[in-house]
């Protein structure tokens, strides 16, 4: 993992909060998708996906606790991640747009943050995003598909483009 970035989630995550220390890595280039896996146990893991390159529409408001948690004061510190549910299968994966990994690119801290937002779901259909299609967003993840870099919102929004 030479070319993992190592973060740090202070407060842990829902579900993982004993793990504080994650490697970020690409699976392949050419696609949105990273691995997510704790660096002390690295059976613990999360596919996470850069939603922007998905869905196209996805924005939102950061909470300013959030925000100072993270130490983020300028729209070009924040980069977004949604995780990725396999469970049911490749062509069943949904995409949690409710609660985005929100990572202080410069201080490599990050923490899952729950929206108040009723426009997103938990279990959002990865075939649902815009773009090139679930069907082949779906190859891509059974193909262990790279990352894309991210698109960065405002200050205190994390948006699919610069505003």
């Amino acid at each position: 993992m030479a070319d993992a970035l190592k973060l740090l989630f202070p407060w842990g995550m829902p579900g993982l909060e004993e793990h504080k220390k994650f490697n970020l890595s690409l699976l392949e280039a050419g696609s949105p998708f990273y691995y997510l896996r704790s660096v002390g146990v690295p059976e613990v893991g999360l596919l996470v996906i850069n939603p922007f390159e998905i869905f196209k529409d996805y924005e939102f408001d950061l909470d300013q606790e959030s925000a100072s948690q993270l130490e983020i004061t300028g729209e070009r510190q924040a980069a977004v991640l949604c995780t990725v549910n396999t469970s049911r299968g490749i062509k069943k994966a949904t995409v949690n747009l409710l609660a985005p990994v929100v990572i202080n690119k410069e201080r490599l801290i990050a923490k899952q943050v729950v929206l108040n937002d009723n426009r997103y779901s938990l279990r959002t259909p990865l075939n649902n995003g815009g773009g090139e299609g679930g069907e082949a967003n779906a190859r891509a993840v059974a193909k262990k598909g790279a990352i894309h870099h991210h698109r960065w919102g405002h200050q205190n929004s994390c948006g699919g483009r610069d505003r």
